[in-house]
């Protein structure tokens, strides 16, 4: 699978489809078994795979611990990566806050670089909501973090 970052938010979306088509394959996994193990109903995950809704985080996260995969890899952040456990530190508030201080941007910056609007930003950043998987991929993207350390993946 090609990796490019730069993508657009939607093409990340987009991968994650194909990602988990592969990683069904490649580990012999069934629908049916995917949706045993990871406690997300069967039809979700059909909804997932025909581009019909996005995940949330949550199932996001769910996908990929079953496979043990880090986000990145999930929406083409990442071309490969080796099977691996994660844990979870801070909430996803806390770490958006973090990154997004980190980057040295300003609101507005980060305003006009990802196109979300300003008071969602600060919302987020005073820890007041969370973004959903689509802000988050637009973030990872905008501010060079990853999914997994948005998500306290590590």
């Amino acid at each position: 699978k090609p990796f490019e970052r730069g993508k657009a938010p939607m093409d990340h979306l987009n991968s994650f489809a194909d990602c988990l088509k592969e990683l069904l394959a490649e580990n012999g996994l069934s629908m049916r078994e995917l949706s045993e193990k990871s406690g997300i109903r069967l039809s979700r995950l059909y909804d997932f795979l025909s581009r019909k809704h996005v995940p949330s985080l949550q199932n996001a996260v769910k996908i990929a611990d079953v496979f043990c995969c880090p986000l990145d890899y999930l929406f083409g952040f990442a071309a490969d990566y080796a099977p691996q456990t994660f844990t979870v530190n801070g909430t996803v508030s806390q770490n958006v806050k973090a990154a997004m201080d980190n980057s040295g941007m300003t609101l507005y910056q980060l305003h006009k670089k990802t196109k979300i609007d300003e008071a969602q930003l600060l919302r987020w950043h005073a820890g007041k909501q969370t973004p959903s998987l689509v802000s988050l991929v637009a973030l990872a993207e905008a501010l060079d973090v990853s999914l997994d350390s948005l998500a306290g993946r590590t």
